[in-house]
């Protein structure tokens, strides 16, 4: 079945790098004479609204011939795949991206090319759709639901991105590809200022509470921040959510901790506290930062119930 992609370009992303690679893109893509529509996402979460008008006017049938391709990193992404599911289709438009952004976790995650040239060739060679676990999340302070592909996070790694998008380094870093280091700079400086807190966490009729929390991260695949592997045994089609909670360490458990963590070694350590399941339930009555697949969520309380669906995904890993 020959496809017809929607293309959400979002140029702004890796500190404008789509924008750079997008007429390289459509050269490809005009050789491989692809049928495409292509919109521009203008500011934050406008591709949220270019998605919905998009799913609207789309029938909601069967053996769909459209594919919704975000041009951007795990942000766009999420912005996608948000606007898609706010239709409630019974017969869902998969959903692609090229990972040219900063961070790129769910490229990482599913197996897709970090190089964009054979990325874009495991889009296009691509045959059926593929359904990859989802993370589902209900904050009911704020009234806010929807889809995430990586993580949510409260605490230290949402204050790293909160810094780190502001830092003006950032957009030298990520036009050189050393987005990480940005990250890297911010951890320090977060650390000295991010207290621990209070969080509570229920899974089923069990309830942990941990009065110094440093770290929440509930993820959906191995990756964070770039490619850190936080949840080593985590995979995209375990049907399970994997919460990783850390106490905060003083600075020299925090170094040994991060070396630990390089090896994929982390999770046996006594400030680290590992969960799966289906279904989680976190609650902070303090105000942290919040992050969904690297975008901010801003200072909040939290009360969040996180679960799992799935979404089908238009590429071909074994290419």
């Amino acid at each position: 079945m020959s496809v017809r992609f929607y293309i959400i370009l979002n140029k702004h992303a890796g500190s404008g790098h789509a924008g750079t690679l997008w007429p390289q893109i459509r050269q490809r893509l005009v050789a491989a004479q692809i049928q495409y529509e292509v919109v521009v996402s203008e500011y934050a979460q406008h591709a949220i609204l270019l998605s919905e008008q998009f799913a609207k006017r789309i029938p909601d049938k069967p053996h769909q011939d459209w594919v919704a391709l975000a041009l951007g990193g795990d942000g766009t992404l999420h912005e996608v795949i948000n606007g898609l599911t706010s239709q409630h289709r019974e017969y869902p438009i998969p959903v692609t991206y090229l990972p040219i952004g900063s961070g790129n976790d769910f490229a990482r995650g599913a197996g897709l090319s970090l190089n964009w040239e054979k990325a874009l060739d495991q889009i296009l060679q691509c045959t059926h759709a593929t359904n990859y676990d989802v993370g589902t999340y209900n904050e009911t302070i704020k009234k806010e639901r929807g889809l995430f592909t990586n993580n949510l996070g409260i605490g230290f790694d949402a204050a790293i991105i909160a810094q780190a998008n502001q830092s003006r380094s950032k957009v030298w870093l990520n036009q050189h590809h050393l987005g990480s280091l940005s990250y890297l700079a911010s951890a320090l400086s977060v650390y000295y200022n991010q207290s621990g807190f209070t969080l509570t966490v229920h899974v089923g009729n069990q309830r942990d509470i941990y009065p110094n929390a440093f770290l929440v991260t509930t993820t959906n695949h191995p990756y964070f921040g770039g490619g850190v592997g936080i949840a080593p045994e985590a995979s995209l089609k375990d049907h399970q959510l994997h919460l990783i909670v850390i106490e905060k360490p003083n600075f020299f458990k925090l170094l040994w901790l991060a070396m630990r963590l390089v090896f994929k070694k982390h999770l046996s350590s006594k400030s680290v506290h590992y969960y799966q399941a289906q279904k989680l339930h976190l609650t902070v009555p303090a105000i942290e930062y919040g992050q969904l697949d690297g975008e901010e969520m801003g200072g909040r309380f939290f009360d969040v119930y996180t679960g799992l669906t799935s979404y089908p995904f238009w590429f071909d890993v074994t290419i």
